[in-house]
């Protein structure tokens, strides 16, 4: 069965990590918080040291900083300063402990998309505008819902704050989106199933983190629902980075300009509604270029590579291994074809790897092939004589037999007295044997290469010893080749 690639949506690409264990989220947020704590402190520390060094107003800065005074350049800095170190420190935590690859926490491509935060930053600056222009109208016709006006900052102040607000913030908006909905999203999102349980979750968390009257509350959470829901659609923080971003700078810069209080933590129920519409509109907006321009919403991962055995080869020898599920078979994954062979212990069988056909006309050549160089079997009726031959035969005088192997050495003769005469006495087989018949033209001219034929094949002879005495001749026969064209005595058949 073909495996497909597995899609994981954004709440769930903690799981696409091989490694990923259902604990590993937990230990990575306590050792990111243990590592911003640090970071922290270490800030307050130069934050101390610089303003002894500067013989600044102490007292003045610590009245600002318990009430979070961001209208003051020095506490200003320190907030985005501190709330910027949350990258490093989940960073160093990921890396330490996971989800990997680190650019996960950005998106489902495993990285930022840097066009489309730039789209969406474009997207979110048009439609802000359009708010602000609603809301100073709604505040020219009702004085009343508009929020005081505090006293702009001077030259060189305004100068500074205008350029944390441009170059700082939207660091600052990253480091909450990175924490609030990418860590935490992706933490809940590799327990739970459904995004509703990623995107609502931190939702508390982020509004604890705003210390706003009820409705300030209540905008706040819709902004934080909107975030994990536009990051959960687009499969990445771009959307809500880029809205994040641009909603700060806003108010920042506006801040900085004298035409809204930064530190107001009260909100109207007029100022509710706008924001209310501006972010319903920015999610369809975001909704549209996204299915405009096909951003990907999941990744896609392989499987796991399937094992499987693969046939080892005759030639390879025996398995080299049997701790394996294999039984020593060698492994490959799906996908390579498994080279051809005999069938091992737990290899299985693909038979689509082999052609019947193939194999069934190799076979058949190779019998043609032996039955044309085979030559017919001693009972093969084919090496018969026929009745003419062996009359033919029969007419003929046969050569005289010289006893067999199987003679027994009584019915040997004399081979003292035959070596005197020098006539060689053949033993007359019984006449209960039948006598052999050779057909003409398988018989030889000479009848020492006849026996020497028809019995052992010819090859070196055995060196004289206790058991054949030199100068005696070997009796001939099948058993044993006669002597030679130049008469010389030949010795035994090799064994």
């Amino acid at each position: 069965m073909e495996q497909v690639d597995q899609p994981y949506e954004y709440h769930r690409l903690a799981l696409s990590w091989p490694q990923h264990r259902w604990w590993k989220p937990l230990v990575t947020a306590l050792l990111g918080t243990a590592i911003y704590v640090v970071f922290t402190i270490a800030l307050l520390v130069v934050a101390v040291i610089v303003l002894f060094a500067t013989s600044a107003d102490l007292d003045r800065y610590l009245d600002a900083a318990a009430v979070i005074d961001l209208s003051d350049p020095a506490i200003f800095a320190f907030t985005l300063v501190s709330l910027i170190l949350m990258i490093p420190a989940l960073v160093l935590a990921v890396l330490i402990m996971g989800p990997k690859p680190i650019g996960l926490l950005s998106s489902v491509a495993g990285r930022i998309r840097w066009r489309w935060l730039l789209v969406c930053g474009l997207a979110a600056l048009g439609v802000f505008a359009a708010s602000l222009v609603v809301s100073l109208v709604i505040g020219f016709f009702f004085p009343e819902e508009s929020a005081a006006v505090p006293v702009p900052q001077d030259g060189s102040l305004l100068v500074f704050m205008l350029a944390l607000s441009i170059l700082a913030v939207p660091f600052q908006a990253a480091a909450e989106e990175y924490v609030f909905r990418g860590f935490l999203m992706q933490a809940i999102g590799s327990w739970l199933r459904h995004p509703a349980f990623a995107i609502l979750l931190p939702v508390p968390l982020f509004v604890l983190g705003h210390g706003y009257d009820p409705l300030g509350q209540t905008d706040v959470a819709i902004f934080a629902v909107f975030a994990g829901w536009i990051t959960w659609r687009t499969g990445g923080l771009e959307a809500a980075i880029a809205v994040h971003t641009v909603n700060n700078m806003t108010i920042f810069v506006l801040g900085a300009l004298g035409l809204v209080d930064v530190n107001s933590s009260e909100g109207s129920m007029g100022g509710l509604v706008v924001s209310v519409v501006t972010t319903i509109v920015i999610a369809v907006v975001i909704l549209r270029l996204a299915e405009r321009r096909g951003i990907s919403r999941t990744r896609s991962v392989p499987p796991p590579a399937a094992i499987r055995p693969i046939a080892q080869p005759a030639w390879a020898g025996p398995p080299h291994g049997r701790n394996d599920r294999s039984g020593g078979q060698p492994l490959a994954p799906v996908g390579l074809t498994a080279p051809a062979g005999p069938s091992m212990p737990g290899a299985s069988w693909d038979p689509e790897q082999y052609d019947p056909a193939q194999y069934a006309a190799a076979h058949r050549d190779a019998v043609h092939r032996d039955a044309a160089h085979r030559e017919p079997a001693p009972h093969d009726p084919a090496r018969w004589p026929t009745a003419d031959q062996q009359s033919a035969a029969a007419q003929q005088p046969e050569p005289a037999q010289r006893p067999t192997s199987s003679a027994t050495p009584e019915s040997r003769p004399d081979r003292s007295e035959d070596a005197v005469s020098g006539v060689t006495t053949a033993a007359v087989p019984p006449a209960s044997a039948p006598t052999p018949v050779t057909p003409p033209e398988m018989r030889c001219a000479d009848p020492a290469q006849e026996s020497q034929a028809g019995g052992h094949p010819s090859g070196p002879a055995h060196p004289p010893g206790p058991g054949y005495p030199s100068g005696t001749p070997y009796p001939g026969g099948p058993g044993y080749p006669g002597a030679g064209k130049d008469g010389s005595e030949a010795g035994p058949p090799a064994p």
